[in-house]
């Protein structure tokens, strides 16, 4: 049946940017703490039982590529289908069955998300892969659909509604002074982060590499402070220099254009896509940390002052034009735009602790490649730091994504290494 809900412009850039070898879905991996196992059966109670507590977990699009998008609310959603197990051999075969998934788009008009139960073939741990369209949901207001899962009270699961129950994000629109020196403030950045560029670009096969990997977060706050930032410059700072450590192919980028997303809700209290995107030149040849955290205190500096990420805002108020236009502006707007990677640094908020009594040991988020062939996204929640990485293979070559973690974790090591000499 076709839902009373109305998605906002801004989700439409995410179905305006989906492709059949580009889904713009995101992913949230949860490891499971070893124990006894669930059983899929277990699972689809659940979140059979939930299914109805938001009409988020119903909606689906009909259409949205080059035909007008329909927001389509399932009366009756296909546990089993929406549902799936799977079985896993070690590590590397998990990340490459992520992977696969990661490419595989979401079936149109069902409900736009999907769960899959990872359970080891022989010893290991259960993980759980949650898979959403961007479309729905931006990774804040993701939160939400832990409620399919999470152990907790009525009350408990209350926790959720501002971002399943709360309108739609919406801009209705920017004051045109603001708009003019965002503009300008954008174009000048990206004429600046030009030179010396020489990032492998995104393919068109298809295919996606995932690696998973995690830190303490009190170590991260240690040797971000120990180096006189925040832990976002130190972040920024450290992928940069394993990035420049190991470069794709052996070749090398004086510098690397960033997509990183900035939240244009202050309050945290929003359905749907509250994410603007703003763009930073990182360094791309300076294995130095301290150099790079120069770099990335400049660059975070100019986003606060001047807020770039305004001027590609999806406002209420903009010009009405066919559906099809639309989709074409936005993949030539992606493809001048020509970033080179992408960072999400993302504060936790699900206070979800257990899944059917089990407790979750971590949480990953994995997002999509919008136009870069490589992404890299954190989600800093209690105790554990974790990071979601995607590449594009046919791009920086087979294997890069594990290359990435083995440098970036020696990266983070030799900076608590560090702290712990100058104390």
């Amino acid at each position: 049946m076709s839902s009373p809900v109305e998605l906002a412009p801004a989700d439409f850039t995410y179905l305006h940017l989906d492709t059949a070898r580009s889904p713009m879905h995101w992913a949230m991996v949860l490891e499971l703490a070893p124990g006894p196992q669930l059983h899929i059966d277990e699972v689809r109670a659940r979140v059979r039982e939930r299914v109805r507590l938001f009409d988020i977990f119903r909606l689906g699009v009909r259409n949205g590529r080059w035909r007008r998008a329909e927001v389509v609310l399932t009366e009756q959603v296909d546990i089993d289908r929406h549902v799936t197990p799977a079985a896993y051999t070690d590590a590397a075969d998990l990340h490459r069955q992520i992977a696969t998934l990661h490419e595989t788009a979401l079936p149109r008009p069902e409900p736009f998300w999907h769960i899959t139960l990872f359970t080891p073939a022989d010893t290991g741990v259960q993980y759980v892969l949650l898979r959403v369209h961007h479309a729905l949901s931006d990774g804040i207001a993701g939160a939400a659909f832990a409620a399919l899962l999470a152990d907790g009270s009525a009350e408990d699961l209350t926790e959720f509604e501002r971002f399943a129950t709360s309108p739609r994000y919406r801009i209705a629109e920017i004051e045109p002074e603001v708009l003019k020196a965002s503009k300008t403030a954008f174009e000048e950045h990206w004429k600046a982060g030009a030179a010396g560029r020489a990032w492998p670009k995104l393919t068109g096969t298809g295919r996606r590499e995932v690696a998973l990997t995690s830190a303490s977060t009190r170590d991260l706050r240690r040797a971000a402070r120990n180096h006189g930032a925040s832990v976002h410059e130190f972040l920024l700072a450290a992928i940069g220099s394993a990035l420049s450590l190991a470069p794709p192919r052996g070749t090398g980028s004086e510098q690397l254009r960033v997509t990183l997303p900035v939240t244009h809700d202050q309050a945290f209290r929003h359905t749907g896509n509250a994410v603007l995107v703003s763009l930073v030149n990182l360094l791309g040849s300076e294995p130095a940390l301290d150099k790079q955290l120069e770099r990335a205190r400049a660059e975070l500096a100019f986003v606060a002052a001047e807020r770039p990420e305004l001027s590609l805002a999806a406002t209420d108020n903009a010009p009405k034009i066919p559906w099809p236009v639309h989709r074409a502006i936005a993949g030539a707007s992606m493809k001048r735009m020509s970033p080179d990677i992408h960072i999400g640094i993302n504060p936790g908020f699900s206070k979800v602790r257990a899944v059917l009594g089990t407790p979750i040991a971590t949480l990953t988020p994995i997002s999509p490649l919008v136009g870069y062939s490589f992404s890299v996204t954190s989600l800093i929640l209690g105790g554990r730091t974790s990071f979601g990485i995607v590449t594009d293979p046919a791009a920086l070559a087979d294997g890069y994504a594990v290359t990435f973690v083995e440098n970036f974790d020696r990266v983070l090591r030799e900076a608590a290494v560090q702290e712990g000499a100058n104390r």
